[in-house]
C-alpha cells in the first residue's frame, strides 16, 4: 500500500491488518452537523472485528476521541484506494477500509470534500434505512494532501469507465469531466437547519 503523506512524498508502509469490508453505504445530512452537507456513512461488516463494534458502542458514552487518518493507494494492481484510521481513545484500534474506485469513487470524493465520515457496525445485508438509530461515530478527516492526487485518480477512473462503454478518447474526456462536475453540483447541496 502506498501511503500519501502530507507533502505527497511517496513512501511505503506494510500493514498486517486486513481491510474491513464495507457492507453498505449511505449519506446523512443535518443542518447542525457539517454545515448541512451530505456526509457519507459506511456500514462496516464487523463480523470478524468485534473490537470496532465495541468501539462504536462505547463511543456513545464517552467524550470524543482522537483519530488519525491517512489515504493510500493499494498496490495490488486493482487501483483501489485505502483509508487508514488509527484511534487512540476511547479504545486504541486501527481500521483499514478499501474502496473500489469504479464502484465507490463518488463516496471517496464526498469523504475527501466534506472532510467527514460516519462509521457504523453491521453485517452484510444491513442498510441504514433499516435502523437509523443504530450507534454510529462521526469522524473529522482533515486534508492530508491526498486531495490533489485524488483529482487525477477520480478523473482517470471516470475516463476509463467511459472508454469501456465505447466512447472515443476525446468524447470520454468530455464525459468524465461532465460526470464529475454534475456529481459535485449534487453533492454540494446542503440541508438548512430548522429555526429553533
Amino acid at each position: 500500500m502506498k501511503i500519501w503523506p502530507k507533502r505527497l512524498r511517496k513512501t511505503f508502509r506494510k500493514l498486517n491488518q486486513r481491510p474491513v469490508p464495507i457492507a453498505a453505504d449511505a449519506a446523512i445530512a443535518a443542518g447542525f452537523i457539517g454545515e448541512g452537507r451530505l456526509i457519507p456513512l459506511l456500514i462496516l461488516d464487523t463480523t470478524e472485528r468485534p473490537d470496532i463494534e465495541e468501539f462504536i458502542r462505547i463511543h456513545q458514552y464517552v467524550r470524543a476521541g482522537d483519530v488519525q487518518s491517512q489515504w493510500a493507494t493499494i498496490e495490488d494492481g486493482s487501483g483501489d484506494i485505502g483509508l487508514l484510521l488509527i484511534f487512540e481513545k476511547p479504545v486504541a484500534l486501527t481500521v483499514l477500509i478499501v474502496f473500489d474506485i469504479a464502484a465507490r469513487g463518488v463516496l471517496v470524493d464526498q469523504i475527501i470534500r466534506t472532510k467527514g465520515l460516519y462509521i457504523q457496525a453491521g453485517r452484510t445485508g444491513d442498510r441504514f434505512i433499516h435502523d437509523t438509530e443504530r450507534p454510529k461515530v462521526i469522524l473529522e478527516l482533515p486534508d492530508t494532501g491526498f486531495g490533489r492526487a485524488w483529482e487525477e485518480i477520480f478523473y482517470n477512473s471516470a475516463l476509463r469507465q467511459f472508454k469501456r462503454m465505447g466512447l472515443r478518447r476525446s468524447d470520454a474526456k468530455t464525459a468524465a469531466s461532465s460526470y464529475i462536475g454534475e456529481w459535485r453540483k449534487f453533492s454540494d447541496l446542503r440541508i438548512k437547519s430548522l429555526p429553533s
